[in-house]
Protein backbone atom coordinates (compact mmCIF):
# COMPACT_ATOMS: atom_id res chain seq x y z
CA UNK A 1 0.00 0.00 0.00
CA UNK A 2 1.40 3.52 -1.24
CA UNK A 3 0.90 6.28 1.65
CA UNK A 4 1.87 9.49 2.18
CA UNK A 5 1.98 12.63 4.83
CA UNK A 6 -0.43 15.58 4.60
CA UNK A 7 -1.97 18.04 6.36
CA UNK A 8 -4.89 16.35 6.69
CA UNK A 9 -2.89 12.82 7.95
CA UNK A 10 -2.00 9.77 6.37
CA UNK A 11 -3.67 9.11 2.79
CA UNK A 12 -3.46 6.62 0.01
CA UNK A 13 -2.44 7.24 -3.64
CA UNK A 14 -5.59 8.63 -5.48
CA UNK A 15 -6.65 8.63 -9.27
CA UNK A 16 -9.53 11.33 -9.62
CA UNK A 17 -11.33 11.78 -12.98
CA UNK A 18 -12.69 15.15 -13.42
CA UNK A 19 -15.81 14.70 -15.95
CA UNK A 20 -15.97 18.42 -17.46
CA UNK A 21 -19.12 20.16 -15.59
CA UNK A 22 -19.74 17.12 -12.97
CA UNK A 23 -18.77 19.09 -10.07
CA UNK A 24 -14.79 17.90 -10.25
CA UNK A 25 -13.67 21.61 -9.01
CA UNK A 26 -15.32 21.41 -6.28
CA UNK A 27 -13.89 17.97 -5.60
CA UNK A 28 -10.37 18.79 -6.74
CA UNK A 29 -10.02 21.65 -4.61
CA UNK A 30 -10.37 19.52 -1.69
CA UNK A 31 -8.39 16.55 -2.71
CA UNK A 32 -5.32 19.04 -4.12
CA UNK A 33 -5.23 20.15 0.06
CA UNK A 34 -4.84 16.33 1.12
CA UNK A 35 -1.55 15.78 -1.15
CA UNK A 36 1.55 17.41 -1.93
CA UNK A 37 1.57 19.58 -4.74
CA UNK A 38 4.79 18.53 -5.55
CA UNK A 39 3.56 15.04 -5.82
CA UNK A 40 0.29 15.81 -7.91
CA UNK A 41 0.67 15.17 -11.23
CA UNK A 42 -2.94 17.15 -13.12
CA UNK A 43 -3.61 16.28 -16.62
CA UNK A 44 -6.26 17.79 -19.10
CA UNK A 45 -7.44 16.02 -22.11
CA UNK A 46 -7.23 18.84 -24.64
CA UNK A 47 -3.52 18.82 -23.63
CA UNK A 48 -3.17 14.84 -24.21
CA UNK A 49 0.92 15.50 -24.23
CA UNK A 50 0.67 15.69 -20.19
CA UNK A 51 -0.46 11.52 -20.60
CA UNK A 52 2.07 11.20 -22.84
CA UNK A 53 4.61 12.62 -21.05
CA UNK A 54 3.74 10.31 -17.70
CA UNK A 55 3.63 7.15 -19.51
CA UNK A 56 7.02 7.60 -20.47
CA UNK A 57 8.17 8.19 -17.21
CA UNK A 58 10.17 5.55 -15.48
CA UNK A 59 8.46 3.54 -12.98
CA UNK A 60 10.14 4.83 -10.12
CA UNK A 61 9.30 8.55 -11.42
CA UNK A 62 6.06 7.82 -11.94
CA UNK A 63 5.85 6.35 -8.36
CA UNK A 64 6.94 9.51 -6.84
CA UNK A 65 3.14 10.80 -7.59
CA UNK A 66 0.64 10.51 -5.18
CA UNK A 67 -2.51 12.10 -6.71
CA UNK A 68 -3.32 12.32 -10.55
CA UNK A 69 -6.35 14.23 -11.14
CA UNK A 70 -8.07 16.36 -13.89
CA UNK A 71 -9.67 15.75 -17.36
CA UNK A 72 -8.31 12.40 -18.92
CA UNK A 73 -6.68 11.22 -15.51
CA UNK A 74 -8.39 7.92 -16.66
CA UNK A 75 -6.17 7.17 -19.26
CA UNK A 76 -3.40 6.67 -17.20
CA UNK A 77 -5.24 4.11 -14.78
CA UNK A 78 -2.51 1.53 -16.02
CA UNK A 79 0.38 3.67 -15.14
CA UNK A 80 -0.21 4.76 -12.02
CA UNK A 81 -0.17 2.61 -8.83
CA UNK A 82 -1.92 -0.05 -9.24
CA UNK A 83 -3.21 0.14 -5.88
CA UNK A 84 -4.06 3.46 -5.40
CA UNK A 85 -8.18 4.40 -4.85
CA UNK A 86 -9.75 5.48 -8.09
CA UNK A 87 -12.60 7.96 -8.25
CA UNK A 88 -15.48 9.90 -10.54
CA UNK A 89 -18.23 11.69 -10.01
CA UNK A 90 -21.08 11.58 -13.21
CA UNK A 91 -23.93 14.23 -13.76
CA UNK A 92 -27.04 13.99 -15.30
CA UNK A 93 -26.31 14.41 -18.64
CA UNK A 94 -28.92 17.00 -19.67
CA UNK A 95 -28.26 18.89 -16.61
CA UNK A 96 -24.74 18.66 -17.72
CA UNK A 97 -24.81 19.81 -21.29
CA UNK A 98 -27.46 22.74 -19.80
CA UNK A 99 -24.36 23.63 -17.49
CA UNK A 100 -21.85 23.26 -20.04
CA UNK A 101 -23.57 25.28 -22.09
CA UNK A 102 -24.33 28.72 -19.70
CA UNK A 103 -20.19 27.81 -18.67
CA UNK A 104 -18.97 28.30 -21.63
CA UNK A 105 -20.23 31.40 -22.10
CA UNK A 106 -19.73 33.07 -19.10
CA UNK A 107 -15.64 32.47 -19.43
CA UNK A 108 -13.92 34.53 -22.28
CA UNK A 109 -10.89 32.10 -21.72
CA UNK A 110 -12.89 28.76 -22.65
CA UNK A 111 -11.82 26.84 -26.07
CA UNK A 112 -15.49 27.40 -26.73
CA UNK A 113 -16.44 30.75 -25.85
CA UNK A 114 -15.38 32.99 -29.20
CA UNK A 115 -17.32 30.57 -31.47
CA UNK A 116 -20.11 30.45 -29.32
CA UNK A 117 -20.79 33.95 -28.10
CA UNK A 118 -19.34 34.77 -31.68
CA UNK A 119 -22.17 32.36 -33.58
CA UNK A 120 -24.49 33.86 -31.17
CA UNK A 121 -25.97 30.40 -30.56
CA UNK A 122 -28.64 29.32 -28.77
CA UNK A 123 -28.65 26.35 -26.48
CA UNK A 124 -30.37 24.33 -29.17
CA UNK A 125 -27.80 25.67 -31.89
CA UNK A 126 -24.99 24.49 -29.29
CA UNK A 127 -25.81 20.92 -28.50
CA UNK A 128 -26.40 20.76 -32.16
CA UNK A 129 -23.54 22.38 -33.36
CA UNK A 130 -21.14 19.57 -33.05
CA UNK A 131 -18.80 21.80 -31.79
CA UNK A 132 -16.67 19.25 -29.41
CA UNK A 133 -17.35 15.78 -28.73
CA UNK A 134 -18.05 17.26 -24.66
CA UNK A 135 -21.89 17.43 -26.01
CA UNK A 136 -22.67 13.96 -27.22
CA UNK A 137 -22.39 11.06 -24.82
CA UNK A 138 -19.27 12.34 -23.99
CA UNK A 139 -19.34 9.99 -20.26
CA UNK A 140 -19.79 6.93 -22.01
CA UNK A 141 -17.16 7.80 -25.02
CA UNK A 142 -14.33 8.91 -22.28
CA UNK A 143 -14.40 5.86 -20.40
CA UNK A 144 -14.69 3.54 -22.84
CA UNK A 145 -12.13 5.36 -25.02
CA UNK A 146 -14.17 5.93 -28.22
CA UNK A 147 -15.66 8.57 -30.60
CA UNK A 148 -18.99 9.23 -30.68
CA UNK A 149 -19.34 7.77 -33.96
CA UNK A 150 -17.62 4.52 -32.54
CA UNK A 151 -20.05 4.31 -29.42
CA UNK A 152 -23.14 4.81 -31.13
CA UNK A 153 -22.82 2.36 -33.87
CA UNK A 154 -23.56 -0.34 -30.98
CA UNK A 155 -25.07 1.92 -28.51
CA UNK A 156 -26.09 -1.23 -26.00
CA UNK A 157 -22.47 -3.09 -26.14
CA UNK A 158 -20.78 0.82 -25.51
CA UNK A 159 -22.77 1.44 -22.28
CA UNK A 160 -22.05 -2.21 -20.89
CA UNK A 161 -18.71 -1.71 -21.65
CA UNK A 162 -18.22 1.67 -20.47
CA UNK A 163 -20.29 0.62 -17.15
CA UNK A 164 -17.83 -2.58 -17.22
CA UNK A 165 -14.76 -0.02 -16.66
CA UNK A 166 -16.27 2.06 -14.36
CA UNK A 167 -17.71 -0.35 -12.02
CA UNK A 168 -14.81 -2.82 -12.57
CA UNK A 169 -11.66 0.06 -12.17
CA UNK A 170 -13.09 2.65 -10.19
CA UNK A 171 -13.45 2.19 -6.44
CA UNK A 172 -15.88 5.20 -5.92
CA UNK A 173 -18.27 6.60 -8.64
CA UNK A 174 -20.39 9.49 -7.50
CA UNK A 175 -23.06 11.70 -9.19
CA UNK A 176 -23.21 15.08 -8.26
CA UNK A 177 -26.99 15.22 -7.04
CA UNK A 178 -25.24 13.27 -4.34
CA UNK A 179 -22.19 14.79 -4.20
CA UNK A 180 -21.88 14.71 -0.16
CA UNK A 181 -21.63 10.74 0.24
CA UNK A 182 -19.74 10.31 -2.67
CA UNK A 183 -17.10 12.86 -1.30
CA UNK A 184 -17.48 11.35 2.18
CA UNK A 185 -16.59 7.57 0.30
CA UNK A 186 -13.81 9.18 -1.06
CA UNK A 187 -12.55 11.06 2.12
CA UNK A 188 -12.77 6.94 3.61
CA UNK A 189 -11.20 5.56 0.70
CA UNK A 190 -8.29 7.58 0.92
CA UNK A 191 -8.39 7.68 4.56
CA UNK A 192 -8.14 11.59 5.04
CA UNK A 193 -9.21 13.13 8.17
CA UNK A 194 -10.53 16.43 7.54
CA UNK A 195 -14.50 16.59 6.59
CA UNK A 196 -15.24 17.70 2.53
CA UNK A 197 -17.09 20.67 2.83
CA UNK A 198 -20.66 21.00 0.34
CA UNK A 199 -18.77 25.12 -0.90
CA UNK A 200 -20.18 26.02 -4.08
CA UNK A 201 -17.12 26.13 -6.68
CA UNK A 202 -17.06 26.87 -10.17
CA UNK A 203 -20.78 27.88 -10.41
CA UNK A 204 -22.48 29.26 -13.15
CA UNK A 205 -23.96 32.66 -12.17
CA UNK A 206 -26.34 33.22 -15.09
CA UNK A 207 -27.53 29.80 -15.81
CA UNK A 208 -30.92 28.76 -16.51
CA UNK A 209 -32.41 26.13 -14.27
CA UNK A 210 -33.09 22.69 -16.43
CA UNK A 211 -36.90 23.01 -15.37
CA UNK A 212 -37.02 26.52 -17.30
CA UNK A 213 -35.03 25.48 -20.64
CA UNK A 214 -37.42 24.58 -23.25
CA UNK A 215 -39.34 21.01 -23.64
CA UNK A 216 -37.83 20.48 -27.18
CA UNK A 217 -34.35 21.77 -26.68
CA UNK A 218 -34.43 19.37 -23.41
CA UNK A 219 -35.13 16.58 -25.62
CA UNK A 220 -32.88 17.57 -28.57
CA UNK A 221 -29.69 16.97 -25.53
CA UNK A 222 -31.76 13.85 -24.38
CA UNK A 223 -31.25 12.37 -27.90
CA UNK A 224 -27.99 13.13 -28.67
CA UNK A 225 -26.91 11.73 -25.07
CA UNK A 226 -28.61 8.67 -24.84
CA UNK A 227 -25.96 6.63 -24.54
CA UNK A 228 -24.88 8.83 -21.42
CA UNK A 229 -28.35 8.94 -20.29
CA UNK A 230 -28.03 4.89 -19.51
CA UNK A 231 -24.76 5.36 -18.53
CA UNK A 232 -25.86 7.45 -15.37
CA UNK A 233 -28.68 5.72 -14.52
CA UNK A 234 -26.61 2.74 -14.12
CA UNK A 235 -24.72 4.98 -11.70
CA UNK A 236 -27.15 6.29 -10.23
CA UNK A 237 -28.53 3.10 -8.86
CA UNK A 238 -24.95 2.26 -7.07
CA UNK A 239 -23.75 5.61 -6.30
CA UNK A 240 -22.76 6.18 -2.63
CA UNK A 241 -26.24 7.78 -0.81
Amino acid sequence: MFMLWSSAGRVRKLLFEHVPKCAGTAAMKYLEQRYSRRRTYTVYDRRPNECETFRRMPEEQRRRYDLVIGHGAHRLLDWFAPDAVTATVLRQPVDRIVSHYYYVLEQPDHYLHGRVVGGKMSLRDYVESGLSDELRNYMTCSFLGASPAEAERDPARAVDRAWDVLRGRYRVVGIVERLPPAMEAIRTAIGATTPWKNARTNSTAGRRSLESIAAEDRRAIADRNALDLELYRRAAEAAPR
